[in-house]
């Protein structure tokens, strides 16, 4: 017989209350970990007899989770910045992320998100806004305090079964504070951005236009395309394709109405919940003529050399 989604949501809850007090008893010293936008780690270095819950403080605007063979818990404290201020915090496990239960915590309440492999349907806490996606459930809450906190409790397992439990997460600050760079996200870059872009972009690549897709549920915009030279790119978010050349997509708000169009272009952009959201995109030889000119005045922000004399299929 069924039971009803409320009834196990309580249920679930409650044990893990009771696992976290058994844990606190039990733990001599717990684990802070805190510094860098991504945290990787195994239960397999973890000592079985120590019941640990590991403490994550990490105030990036973006980055990634990933546990191996995950054991005991891991309570992740998400902080934007050192003002207190309040923001917006989404969290996107992958598709194929296993082996533990995921919840948003409060001082005084647990609201499960993800049961193991299978997202909560319906969460009792309204705050909550989840988004479903193509590659996955997007989760979406505000902070208190300024700082979110997510749970992760591990389920029991034989170590010999791998598991990996992979989150992508972001933070933005509130609609309010947010409304104006939203706005400009349509508008081209100037000279600055383009430049500041490629020294400092999760992704920087040379790219024609394939096809256009827009994607009415999200509200997106999908760029396919054709990338002749990848400068960088962060978690291998374009696949290597033939004759030394990579394939991927973009992606950009559909209110900016983009269209497809012929020619190189200088596209960079960051890695936001493991899609590659798109910020400019100026013509290749455009971007290469103000590289040259700000280069020339000594006004460039990083190493320009690169984009300067990489020339290769250019149009």
């Amino acid at each position: 017989m069924a039971v009803p989604h409320s009834v196990n949501t309580m249920a679930s809850q409650s044990l893990l209350l009771c696992t976290l007090l058994v844990f606190c008893m039990q733990i001599t010293s717990s684990k802070y970990l805190n510094g860098d936008c991504d945290w990787s780690g195994s239960g397999l270095t973890e000592d079985d007899s120590l019941q640990i819950v590991k403490q994550l403080y990490l105030q990036c605007i973006r980055g990634q989770i990933h546990w191996s063979y995950p054991t005991g818990a891991i309570r992740i404290t998400f902080q934007y910045s050192n003002s207190g201020a309040d923001f917006r915090a989404c969290i996107k496990p992958s598709v194929d992320s296993s082996g533990a239960n995921i919840y948003k915590e409060t001082s005084d309440s647990l609201t499960m998100l993800v049961s193991d492999r299978k997202p909560v349907v319906s969460p009792l806490d309204e705050s909550i806004e989840t988004k479903r996606t193509d590659s996955g459930e997007i989760h979406c809450f505000q902070s208190v305090g300024g700082k979110a906190t997510v749970f992760l409790e591990a389920l029991p397992t034989f170590t010999s079964v791998k598991h990996i439990t992979h989150i992508d997460y972001a933070l933005e600050p509130l609609e309010s504070e947010f409304h104006t760079s939203r706005q400009d996200a349509c508008k081209p870059c100037n000279h600055t951005e383009v430049i500041r872009d490629f020294c400092s972009s999760d992704f920087v690549i040379k790219s024609r236009m394939r096809n256009l897709q827009e994607d009415t549920f999200s509200e997106e915009t999908y760029l396919d395309l054709s990338i002749s030279h990848v400068f960088r790119q962060r978690d291998n978010i374009f696949s290597p394709a033939k004759h030394s050349r990579y394939t991927g997509s973009v992606v950009l708000p559909s209110r900016c109405h983009a269209k497809k169009a012929s020619g190189h272009f200088l596209m960079t952009g960051n890695i936001v919940l493991g899609k590659a959201h798109l910020s400019c995109a100026p013509r290749y030889t455009h971007a290469r003529q103000i590289a040259k000119e700000l280069t020339e005045k000594g006004l460039n922000e990083c190493d320009l050399s690169s984009l300067i004399n990489y020339q290769h299929g250019q149009e």
